[in-house]
């Protein structure tokens, strides 16, 4: 098909290649003390693991790329009206933000760099997820960055950043695989810079400056997801409470009040903007955000416990076990600012605490914009445990940490995981190429190609059609009309052609018995 398939041992040997400049940049770090050429080395491994995890699924994944994918491609041309189909011809429910035209599930910055990207690159599965490639990178050096100033250790500052540069979780949002995929990533990226440009903040004795970049950064993050991404400006404020240097300075008060406005400045023109121009469609999106706290949406239930059984697999059970030296560590030692580590932590806890015990719909993603904090507790915890077995055993602190670092990298990428999904025997996967294949190919495949064009294809499988309409910019559905429609549809001008059959659908006979709808005799899996 030439297209490059990557089954487990393909899979394993492409991560262990790219970690090639992880394990050079851990000897640097810790055995020849050059750490900055370390901490570049490190960032340079990260991005080619990045690349291969955004290449190696040559196709759009179900929940939810294809959809983001497809409103982004259409936002290359139009940015201010984002559209999941461009003409709908058939009719549709305003309330199925899987099937309907003017689509505002999402806000749309994530989309708009979605877009960008294959403007520049070319509309594509590799560089759609670009963003999150670069993204991703950032992130990785804003952990460490972070790490540094909040804890005043670099070893834990690189401990925490190989963490994330190798996070399972992570990569997998930037393959697109799990649920809501760039949205996501996106909204982890913009909430972790929004923290790091608070504690920029603090660390420049506050400076405007650094407030006003973090109030972006909180508007990104809303017109990325929604008000979440405010969640730095509580952690901000309980910590001008707690500390007594700054408490009565008004100054700094004044700093928090402007980033606020600022953010609000730069998100709320979109908010005005789609209710104006899209009312019907913005106020039942509006509800449906809502409805997210009170109510059970679209099946995502789990219990209180929901949020914290996904973090092994968000940071890997050896992370999760040092969590509890961390913290053990942070309240023993209250490294750096007493006052900045109680409202990181509460940060944490508010997140976690909000989504599992008040809000009713669960997902997977919704504690993860507190990503960068988790690596860094779990950074000191290995941190606190390498200082107990130096000082018990009289083992080489270098070596102890290059060790330590190299582990923790592999639990949390766990590659067996990301090999496994990628197996021979993973029928999901072996589908989605095969279709894929058919979507690239079609004008190729199909006895008449050029008569295809203009047609709207009609009977495609499990929402295929947002993936035909991705890769041709056909417009085509996943079902097909009854026949009083169709010949109405057809008596305007309108040409249909239409999938023959596959293992849910049969085309009725009175579209094979239509000698004007070309059919395609192609097999769906």
């Amino acid at each position: 098909m030439g297209l490059v398939i990557f089954y487990s041992t393909q899979a394993i040997l492409a991560l262990a290649a790219l970690s090639i400049p992880m394990l050079m940049s851990v000897y640097l770090f810790f055995i020849r003390e050059q750490r900055r050429s370390a901490v570049g080395l490190l960032l340079f491994g990260a991005l080619l693991v990045r690349l291969l995890m955004a290449a190696i699924d040559p196709f759009l994944h179900d929940w939810d790329e294809r959809f983001h994918a497809l409103v982004a491609k259409n936002m290359m041309d139009q940015p201010l009206k984002p559209m999941l189909r461009l003409i709908p011809l058939l009719p549709f429910n305003l309330e199925d933000w899987c099937c309907n035209h003017v689509w505002l599930h999402k806000q749309p910055l994530f989309l708009w760099q979605m877009a960008l990207s294959m403007k520049i690159l070319g509309a594509g599965e590799m560089s759609m997820r670009i963003p999150s490639v670069l993204m991703g990178v950032i992130t990785v050096w804003m952990v460490y960055d972070i790490a540094r100033y909040w804890i005043g250790d670099t070893r834990v500052a690189y401990l925490a950043a190989s963490c994330c540069a190798f996070s399972y979780y992570q990569l997998e949002l930037t393959s697109g695989r799990l649920m809501l995929d760039q949205n996501d990533m996106a909204f982890g990226f913009y909430v972790t810079a929004s923290i790091w440009a608070f504690i920029r903040y603090i660390n420049s004795g506050g400076k405007w400056t650094w407030a006003l970049l973090a109030g972006a950064f909180v508007a990104a993050a809303v017109l990325c997801k929604w008000l979440t991404g405010i969640l730095v400006f509580g952690g901000w404020g309980l910590f001008l409470l707690l500390h007594s240097q700054w408490r009565g300075d008004w100054r700094h008060w004044t700093h928090l009040l402007l980033a606020a406005l600022f953010s609000v400045v730069l998100f709320l023109p979109w908010q005005l903007y789609i209710q104006q121009a899209f009312p019907l469609e913005s106020s039942i999106i509006y509800q449906h955000n809502t409805r997210h706290i009170f109510e059970v949406v679209e099946g995502h239930h789990g219990s209180i416990w929901f949020h914290l059984a996904q973090w092994p697999i968000m940071y890997g059970w050896l992370s999760m076990l040092l969590f509890f030296p961390g913290l053990y560590a942070l309240y023993k030692t209250r490294p750096g600012s007493a006052a900045l580590s109680i409202s990181l932590m509460v940060m944490v806890l508010v997140i976690t605490g909000f989504f599992s015990l008040l809000v009713k719909t669960k997902m997977p993603s919704f504690t993860y914009p507190v990503h960068a904090l988790m690596w860094i507790i779990a950074g000191l915890g290995a941190h606190q445990v390498l200082h107990f077995l130096v000082e018990r055993f009289s083992i080489n602190a270098r070596y102890a940490y290059a060790v330590m670092s190299v582990l923790l990298a592999i639990a949390a990428l766990q590659p067996w995981e990301i090999a496994g999904y990628r197996s021979e025997n993973n029928e999901y996967r072996a589908r989605k190429i095969h279709n894929t294949y058919l979507y690239k190919n079609i004008l190729d495949i199909v006895p008449d190609a050029t008569d295809l064009q203009g047609r709207v294809v009609l009977n495609l499988k499990d929402f295929g059609d947002t993936e035909l309409m991705f890769y041709q910019g056909i417009n085509a559905y996943n079902w097909y009309p009854e026949e009083h429609r169709l010949d109405s549809l057809k008596s305007m001008g309108h040409r249909f052609a239409a999938f023959e059959s596959h293992n849910k659908q049969q085309l009725p006979d009175y579209i094979l018995s239509d000698t004007s709808i070309l059919i395609i005799a192609r097999s769906l899996r």
